[in-house]
């Protein structure tokens, strides 16, 4: 059985005062534990770091005021200094202080003998180190928010380290071939790796600087340039690379290099993958392009069909007008001259007036028709296809073969004007620009959606045709088909023609009745 020790036993002894005066000096907190685990003195430093009066700590075991979590190892540890199977350890344990708070203390504890190797007591020197913990607890979070970043970011960050620090004075030429001596990628998330190529940073941190891996990199040597250039911090540097399956994709990057003492000791960098966005930047320059292109084009069509109605209007109209009105002159003339009027004469005169007037009649009606055809009013777009086709057969001895439904369709005005003027399109370009000699043309309605199929045998449209800013009739088709929700299309193979598709999706509020012909 251990022997048990008393207050009054520990200050009776020879050598306790000296003791007793380094326990109460000493810096750090000091304990005296009986074999039961009890405190039965402590000094002051550790009565502050628990923030008890010595009173209320006697008689206290470590355990009482031990967080729950690191009791066990504890007890472990002092059940094996006591047995003496170890002569002494150390552990960083949380203690609860008086006000219920947490202290961070590194405790180490041993067994005090006496001349004859007779265990006396426990020692426990603490050294309170709370603080150094939340410094700790707070650099941990935040290299864990640092990570967390780097790791989740969308965007590439990567780090460029030099094994010597680069006077940052030398020549540029100079400081450049000391970045592919001593320079390397020291850190890269796997955002930045799938950027140049890697599915992951590990794949490519390490590498030289001159190692063939940069080629794409950023910090190139043309980049290089630009960033000693700009005494290492350079924004918004825009870059681009060609990628096999992507084709060019478009960065911006921003350099920071860490300077000390005129000393460059890194380059951290930032990359972001901006190829969507200015590939629609693109694409919407190339739309205002197209745009402006196609208004002047509508602007001179419009001139033009102003200019083609007045000459119509001047030269048929109006010299049949005139004509009638000679011949009305005339035999105006011819009955007040006469005291007799000439019956057979005058009803002559008159069928002529009236042959003029049913020619200019019949010259309005062509006009108008030209303009808009009264077919597509009265009976629908599958009538003003087939009178269309018809018309350019007869005009450019191009064949014109159509297939429309055999039954009445009713289809939104919107949509069967679109229809018909992108016809009228597509069959003037076939005449004219692909030399053509045959065109098919299909109307399908299946009661939720309408396509119309313009295929000609000519010599077939190309991909840079099609995208050209000039090619208005296509993008005026487009225009028409976009602006009520429907889809387009166009395709060509040289010389085996180019096929034209316009589709609208007819929708639950839009119904297409189809009787059949009786």
């Amino acid at each position: 059985m251990k022997p048990s020790i008393s207050n009054s036993d520990v200050a009776n002894r020879p050598t306790e005062e000296r003791f007793h005066q380094a326990f109460e000096d000493a810096p750090i907190g000091m304990a005296v534990v009986d074999f039961e685990y009890r405190i039965r003195r402590v000094n002051s430093a550790l009565c502050r770091a628990l923030d008890y009066p010595a009173a209320e700590l006697l008689d206290q075991r470590f355990a009482d005021i031990t967080h729950a979590d690191d009791i066990k190892r504890d007890v472990e540890l002092a059940s094996q200094l006591f047995r003496g199977e170890i002569p002494s350890y150390r552990i960083e344990k949380r203690f609860v202080k008086k006000d219920g708070s947490l202290a961070w203390l590194d405790v180490t504890a041993l067994l005090i003998r006496d001349e004859k190797g007779a265990p006396l007591y426990g020692l426990a020197m603490v050294e309170d180190i709370t603080n150094r913990k939340r410094v700790d607890e707070a650099l941990r979070a935040s290299e864990e928010r640092y990570r967390s970043f780097v790791v989740n970011s969308s965007e590439g960050i990567w780090r460029l380290d030099v094994e010597q620090p680069i006077d940052i004075k030398l020549p540029v030429d100079e400081q450049i071939g000391l970045f592919y001596k001593y320079g390397y990628l020291a850190e890269g998330n796997d955002a930045m790796a799938r950027m140049h190529g890697y599915e992951r940073a590990d794949d490519i941190v390490g590498r030289r600087f001159g190692d063939p891996g940069f080629a794409t990199h950023p910090a190139n040597t043309s980049a290089m340039r630009k960033l000693i250039a700009n005494n290492y911090r350079l924004l918004d540097l825009q870059t681009q690379q060609f990628d096999v399956k992507d084709g060019v994709r478009y960065y911006s990057n921003n350099f920071f290099g860490i300077i000390l003492n005129g000393m460059l000791l890194r380059v951290w960098g930032v990359q972001r993958d901006e190829t969507e966005l200015r590939t629609t930047a693109i694409k919407l320059e190339h739309s205002h392009e197209q745009l402006r292109h196609l208004s002047g084009y509508l602007q001179n069509l419009r001139e033009k069909e102003k200019a083609n109605i007045a000459r119509e209007l001047h030269d048929a109209i109006g010299q049949a007008l005139a004509s009638v009105k000679i011949q009305a002159a005339l035999l105006k003339k011819h009955l007040t001259a006469s005291e007799s009027v000439d019956v057979a004469h005058a009803e002559q005169e008159l069928d002529e007036i009236g042959k003029s007037l049913n020619e200019t009649m019949l010259l309005v009606k062509t006009i108008s028709t030209e303009l808009r055809p009264g077919v597509l009013d009265k009976f629908g777009l599958a009538a003003a296809i087939e009178w269309q086709c018809e018309e350019t057969t007869r005009r450019t001895k191009m064949e014109c073969r159509c297939s429309v439904p055999a039954a009445d369709l009713s289809i939104p005005a919107q949509i069967s004007t679109a229809l018909f003027r992108i016809l009228q399109e597509a069959l003037m370009n076939a005449a004219k620009h692909a030399k053509a000699t045959a065109v098919d043309v299909d109307l399908m309605v299946d009661g939720a959606s309408t396509t119309l199929v313009i295929a000609d045998n000519g010599r077939g449209i190309t991909p840079e045709e099609i995208k050209a800013p000039n090619s208005l009739g296509l993008l005026g088709m487009r225009e028409r088909v976009e602006f009520i929700k429907g889809s387009f299309s166009v395709s060509g193979r040289p010389g085996k023609g180019t096929t034209i598709r316009a589709s609208f999706n007819l929708g639950s509020d839009i119904h297409v009745t189809m009787e059949s012909n009786k």
